[in-house]
């Protein structure tokens, strides 16, 4: 059980006893206590590598980590999906208790459980790439949908955040207990203040038990945990965090010897609402025509007789998890602390051609900690580019009248096969790609922009979708009238 800390001092000694006291505590009780682990996935290089079809659309540049947990004692072999321990089914009386250190300093991180393959409905279509498993184990298909709100660095409790109080979120210790029945978090909980550790850095992930269908059985729903985090204060900090995650947590499955038969179910939560009284439609009156005036702005920078401009057009990108669950459909991972847009699909076609998304300024008018347009190839839905808002604060001054009061309410990013001052984000190419296919997207490839805003700075939740003027994005395609020489690479 002991862990080689990589800041090995006493603190964390004391923590690992408290740990060590905690199954102690629980076998005496007559659990079987497992050890699994939180490992740093880097789902681009799956994708790459064939073991999974799909990118599921991840945030380019935020690195997530995912809770692999052994099965329950004496469980068949079940689903598997990258590598063992994810997903995992759970038994209605089963914990599930992550204890160790947040991550380093960033704009956000946060944990939470989902709702991740289900089986397949009785005579309903579902495509040979969208299933997994076999007739021993059963049919399943994706909702990767989020069972209720998450804890994030604004809503953990820590060390350095007891009960929620406002401090510093981060390298500090924590405990997050999954759980589907209130009495079992309670004897969790009670066990744990018994090993040591304050009820004041405990935190609930609960399951909402008749939102799912628990148990080990065949055709029993799977779950997983996931950490995501983005934009490292310290990258080389935060990579050496993800790198080392085994050194900083414990993950237990505590399974009862004798079942217990649950009789306090978490209610299915009422969700934070994403909706305020400050839309930006209130707070930028003027947004119609400022929004106009910066399209003209940018069509006079970047259209000429070598290019034609398309407008492309934004949308909503996934629903929201519980409304996803109850139509069957597949959300990618959807986190509520994010309201996620997209733009229709597009091509490029030559190595001159690029992409600007321009809009609203949604930090400054509280809408979001921080928001980011991506670049994705359709077919596999791999982010393989980005541009965080933190780095392009200022980026629609050039476009507007020198002291303009308005051009900090506003943004413009440009996506790129090359560089092109500071708010350029480089499109790299799947052939050829050192790193492996899915981290690039070729010319004549399937393409969209998507577009992510985390966190109302109000609600702590994404904002609702209807408050926020939504992002937008032109593509500029070189004329191949123009073009000296086409190089299509294969699809």
């Amino acid at each position: 059980m002991d862990k080689n800390y990589c800041d090995c001092d006493e603190n964390n000694e004391n923590n690992e006893k408290k740990v060590k006291d905690f199954i102690n505590s629980l076998e005496h009780q007559g659990c079987i206590v497992q050890e699994g682990e939180l490992r740093y996935i880097d789902i681009l290089k799956y994708c790459s590598e064939g073991l999974v079809n799909s990118a599921l659309g991840n945030n380019a540049g935020a690195p997530y980590a995912l809770a692999l947990v052994p099965p329950s004692p004496n469980q068949e072999s079940d689903i598997e999906f990258i590598t063992e321990g994810v997903p995992y089914k759970l038994r209605p009386d089963e914990a599930i208790v992550l204890i160790g250190k947040t991550p380093p300093k960033a704009y956000y991180y946060s944990f939470r459980s989902f709702l991740f393959f289900v089986k397949n409905k009785i005579g309903k279509y579902y495509s040979d790439n969208s299933t997994v498993g076999n007739d021993k184990t059963g049919k399943y298909h994706m909702i990767f949908g989020s069972l209720g709100d998450t804890i994030n660095n604004y809503t953990i409790k820590t060390e350095n955040t007891p009960d929620r109080i406002l401090g510093y979120p981060y390298d500090s210790s924590t405990i997050i207990i999954t759980t589907a029945d209130q009495y079992i978090n309670h004897q969790i909980r009670k066990t744990l203040i018994n090993s040591g550790f304050s009820s004041d850095i405990m935190n609930n992930d609960n399951i909402p038990k008749d939102l799912v269908n628990m148990g080990l059985e065949k055709g029993k729903d799977t779950f997983a945990i996931l950490m995501r985090a983005s934009i490292w204060e310290n990258k080389d900090i935060g990579q050496a965090y993800l790198d080392n995650l085994d050194k900083y947590w414990h993950v237990l499955r505590i399974t009862p010897k004798k079942p217990i038969q649950p009789e306090h179910p978490w209610p299915i939560p009422t969700l934070k609402m994403r909706e305020t009284c400050k839309t930006e439609f209130n707070l930028l009156p003027h947004a119609r025509y400022d929004l106009n005036y910066l399209r003209y702005k940018i069509l006079e920078k970047y259209d000429s007789e070598e290019y034609e401009a398309i407008d492309l057009r934004t949308n909503i990108w996934v629903m929201e998890s519980f409304e996803a669950i109850m139509m069957d459909v597949n959300v990618l991972g959807e986190s509520r602390d994010a309201l996620y847009l997209k733009t229709n699909n597009f091509q490029l076609t030559s190595d001159d051609d690029f992409i600007i998304t321009y809009g609203v300024n949604h930090t400054k008018t509280g809408n979001a900690v921080y928001y980011n347009s991506s670049f994705y190839g359709a077919k596999k839905l791999n982010g393989v580019s980005v541009i965080y808002s933190p780095d392009c604060e200022g980026s629609a001054n050039e476009f507007f009248p020198k002291d303009s009061e308005v051009s900090d309410n506003y943004y413009v990013y440009k996506m790129a096969r090359k560089g092109d001052g500071n708010c350029t984000a480089i499109i790299p190419y799947s052939t050829g790609n050192p790193k492996g296919s899915c981290y690039g997207v070729n010319n004549y490839q399937e393409a969209f922009i998507g577009f992510r805003l985390y966190l109302n700075q109000e609600t702590l939740v994404g904002p609702a979708p209807y408050n926020v003027i939504w992002d937008q994005a032109i593509l500029f395609r070189k004329k191949k009238s123009t073009q000296h020489q086409i190089i299509k690479n294969e699809a």
